[in-house]
Order: structure tokens, then C-alpha cells, then sequence
């Protein structure tokens, strides 16, 4: 039978505690979704893939002629692989279910506390529903992030995207999108490509009908703490500032201490924030009950090039000088 509603993520074998925390969550409110796991990795023995039912679990090389895939691990490092095939599988589902409706992309560090049912109304009249990372400025005080975070890497989040699959502009968006991430779904802002995510910024000026969420309950995260404030947290309602509810938190760059908010930011603290802390500790007992520290020590099967340190950690800078003077020294000492 082909499914109406959809949803999926994509994740290697080291993120599918993550990935079945989001699937949890989001069929306990999206009863009516069939949920896919697209598995940018190869299946193993040792993991036992039925635990993760109902997600129906489909390996990429299922879907992607091998030709095509071996061109892209030898292209991109891991983060880039799993990101330039999103549009590709929104193809894939709309090919297998032809008369699907709503379709959305996860990522795996989302997880859910009420519906979609609104974004489900708003798509039954748009094309394509989007999730912004800020809407309201930032302090200039040398915190991260800033507004500049978000104009490097993109004014959307592309953790979450919704379609209407049954909207000619969104289908002509997939394939506009899709062209441009697997060519060119580089991490190196540099150039002005970040991965799937910054060709988004584009997508309400070339494509009609595009809906851009602005409750705080879409996509909350450690990017958007400066404006979006939790009142009161009771069972598993979360109350927010602007009298919404919290829909789904992204847990982006979780923190392995029970400091951080995130790897990257340190504009707070979770000392600082109290319901946000009991927010973490609750998602990452979750994730521990699905096996995060045993599957989080897992090595993707692809021989993928390593993601280069971007970000301004204390002595990365230092380190990667180190490094490319090291390299640099050798060269000459062969030459003597």
C-alpha cells in the first residue's frame, strides 16, 4: 500500500540511537506517518536491525546505483555524504509512493514533544515548509553563535524540511536541489557552499508557495537560546515564551559533559539554564537506553575523506599551523 504521509532520516551506523529516539518520539504524536531510516552505511551483523521497526531501514546502495555512490564517498567526507543525498531520497519515496502527500526530512538529533499537525495543514496549501535558525538579532559580545554563524551557513536549519509531494513546485525545487548537492554539496563556506543547507536561502525567491515556520516550537536549538525561553516543562509538555508549545528540539553537537550546551556555542551554559538542562538530561538518558555509547563508537564501512576542522576550538588553529608545517619541513629535509 503506498503511504500518504512520510517521514524520514539519514544516519551511518553511529548515529542509530539518535535515530530511534526521533523515531520514537515522532510516531508517539505522527501516528499516521510511515517512518524511513536511509542508512548511509553498510547493514552488519552485529546490530540487529529489527529492533528499529516500525522505520523501515533501506542502506543507501539499495537505492543508489553503485557507480554513482562509489563517486560520491570518493568526493565528499562523511557529513557531506549523508547531506547531498537528501533531495535524492524525497525522489526516491515520491517514486515509491506516487500518491504521497507530506513528506519531511529528520535529522536524527531531533526529537519530538507534540504533533506536526499544523505544518500538515499549512502544506496541504504550500509547496515547501521551512524552519529559520534565528528571528530576532544577536548581541554583538564575541558569543557564539552570532548573525554571522547564520549568514556563512545558512538562514534556514536543513534539519527539518516538509513538502507537499503533490506540488509541481516542489518537485521542481527537488530537482534543482538535488543537481546542486550532488555536485556541489561541499563543506567550505569559503567558496559560499555549505552542504545542503545554504542552497536553501534561495529557495522562497525561485520557488512559489513556500512557508517559513515562526513559532518558537519549530526546531529550537542551541542556535536560538537568546530569544526562545522554556516557561514550564509538565510531563512531556513544554510551555515556551511565545505561548507555543515545544513541537521538536534539535539536539545539535550534543555535548558529551553536563556543562555545554553544545560542541560548538558558548553563548550559555546548561548551569545557566535550568529546564533546558533537565530538557538534556532527559534526551540524553533517552539516547543512552538506545545504546548511544555503543553505537556512537562506530566506524562508517566507506573510506570517506575526513571532515576538516572548521571550528575555533582553543589550540585548533594552533594545531592545524602545526601540522601543515610539520608536513612542509619534511618535504624539504627529503630534498637534502
Amino acid at each position: 500500500m503506498s503511504a500518504l504521509n512520510v517521514a524520514f532520516t539519514i544516519c551511518s551506523n553511529n548515529y542509530l540511537a539518535q535515530a530511534n529516539a526521533l523515531k520514537k518520539s515522532f510516531l508517539k504524536y505522527n501516528p499516521n506517518f510511515t517512518f524511513y531510516i536511509f542508512l548511509v552505511d553498510e547493514l552488519v551483523s552485529k546490530i540487529d536491525y529489527s529492533l528499529f521497526k516500525p522505520a523501515i531501514i533501506k542502506p543507501v546502495e539499495s537505492i543508489i546505483k553503485k557507480h554513482n555512490l562509489d563517486v560520491l564517498i570518493e568526493k565528499y567526507n562523511i557529513i557531506e555524504l549523508n547531506t547531498c543525498i537528501k533531495p535524492s531520497m524525497f525522489k526516491y519515496i515520491i517514486s515509491n509512493n506516487p500518491k504521497s502527500k507530506i513528506i519531511y526530512y529528520l535529522d536524527p538529533d531531533l526529537y519530538f514533544y507534540a504533533s506536526l499537525n499544523e505544518v500538515n495543514n499549512k502544506l496541504k496549501l504550500n509547496s515547501i515548509a521551512l524552519t529559520p535558525h534565528i528571528m530576532s538579532p544577536i548581541e554583538r559580545d564575541g558569543h557564539m553563535p552570532d548573525e554571522n554563524v547564520f549568514l556563512n551557513f545558512g538562514i534556514y536549519n536543513l534539519g527539518f524540511i516538509g513538502i507537499n509531494a503533490q506540488h509541481n513546485e516542489a518537485q521542481k525545487m527537488l530537482n534543482w536541489w538535488e543537481e546542486r548537492t550532488l555536485n556541489f554539496g561541499f563543506d567550505n563556506t569559503k567558496k559560499g557552499y555549505f552542504v545542503d543547507q545554504l542552497w536553501m536561502n534561495l529557495t522562497p525567491l525561485f520557488f512559489k508557495d513556500v512557508v517559513v515556520l515562526k513559532s518558537f516550537g519549530y526546531n529550537m536549538g542551541p542556535w536560538n537560546l537568546h530569544e526562545r525561553k522554556i516557561i514550564e516543562i509538565k510531563d512531556n509538555k513544554v510551555l515556551l515564551n511565545d505561548n507555543s508549545n515545544l513541537v521538536f528540539y534539535h539536539f545539535s553537537k550534543l555535548a558529551a559533559n553536563t556543562t555545554d550546551i553544545s560542541r560548538e556555542y558558548n553563548r550559555y551554559s546548561l548551569l545557566e539554564l535550568p529546564l533546558i538542562s533537565e530538557l538534556y538530561y532527559r534526551y540524553k538518558t533517552t539516547v543512552e537506553n538506545f545504546n548511544y555509547s555503543r553505537f556512537n563508537e562506530m566506524k562508517i564501512a566507506y573510506k570517506v575523506k575526513e571532515p576538516i576542522d572548521l571550528t575555533y576550538k582553543k589550540g585548533s588553529i594552533i594545531k592545524r599551523i602545526l601540522k601543515k608545517m610539520s608536513v612542509w619541513l619534511s618535504k624539504i629535509a627529503d630534498k637534502f
